[in-house]
């Protein structure tokens, strides 16, 4: 890292100088092919020396912004973080996810990657802040940086908060959920892969559709159900595909650990 990032000590700003630098070494090859194959340290060096004053001045300018507008950032980030995971769930389709328990059309069950949910709430995050009054001098790099801060520092927190409070929400626009289970490691097919890998899973229950299907005595209910009565006769065919998540393959098996 320079020194710019230093001088500010502010986390986001040193996520921005990562982001930056990792887009000069972009740059730096496409103006320089032939430079492909040397060293990575080789090609990163080589781009410093010709992007170091750009960078830093870049660097200096959103420092001062963000330092402006870093009161208002944190003390409403968890908040804004959760309405765009809430978003997400409501912008997706039940045939999104991998169904654990009932039919396809009407699951009882479905779960997906921990990591997907993530690396998607950022992006929310990110189109929230671009359009935000009190964000409109950052650019889009800064507003990034912000939401992987953002999301590196709550999303667990906030995803365990609807959990632990049986929060529910919308599936599309009228399939009533809430999270109730966080496995860690678990195995999945992915795609139309033969060996399973292992990934972070959020598991969902669903609340029904009966009238009463979101007080709180249903959503401990289906909470208890997955614990007592599904988890343990879980499927052994268990896979997840991104469609219609607009996530391909190798993103997503970039996401997981060694089967």
């Amino acid at each position: 890292m320079g020194t710019i990032s230093m001088l500010f000590g502010n986390p986001a700003m040193k996520i921005l100088e990562e982001h930056l630098w990792e887009g000069a070494r972009k740059h730096y090859l496409e103006d320089h092919p032939s430079d492909r194959k040397k060293n990575p340290r080789t090609i990163m060096r080589r781009a410093k020396a010709q992007y170091k004053d750009k960078i830093e001045a870049s660097l200096k300018e959103a420092g001062q912004q963000v330092k402006a507008t870093w009161g208002i950032f944190k003390h409403g980030m968890a908040e804004e973080l959760k309405a765009a995971l809430i978003t997400l769930f409501r912008m997706s389709d039940l045939d999104w996810y991998s169904v654990e328990v009932g039919s396809p059309t009407c699951p009882d069950v479905i779960a997906v990657p921990y990591e997907l949910l993530k690396h998607l709430t950022e992006e929310l995050l990110f189109q929230h802040l671009r359009k935000a009054i009190d964000f409109e001098n950052l650019n889009n790099e800064t507003l990034k940086a912000l939401a992987s801060y953002s999301t590196g520092r709550k999303f667990h927190e906030v995803l365990e908060g609807l959990r632990r409070n049986y929060e529910p929400f919308k599936i599309g626009p009228s399939s009533g959920f809430v999270i109730s289970d966080i496995i860690r490691g678990d195995s999945y097919f992915l795609g139309e892969e033969k060996h399973h890998s292992r990934m972070d899973t959020v598991i969902l229950s669903s609340l029904g559709a009966s009238p009463a299907a979101e007080d709180r005595k249903n959503q401990k209910g289906a909470v208890k159900k997955w614990f007592h009565e599904y988890r343990e006769t879980r499927r052994n065919d268990r896979r997840f595909t991104s469609d219609g998540w607009e996530i391909g393959l190798e993103e997503l098996k970039s996401w997981v650990g060694d089967s």
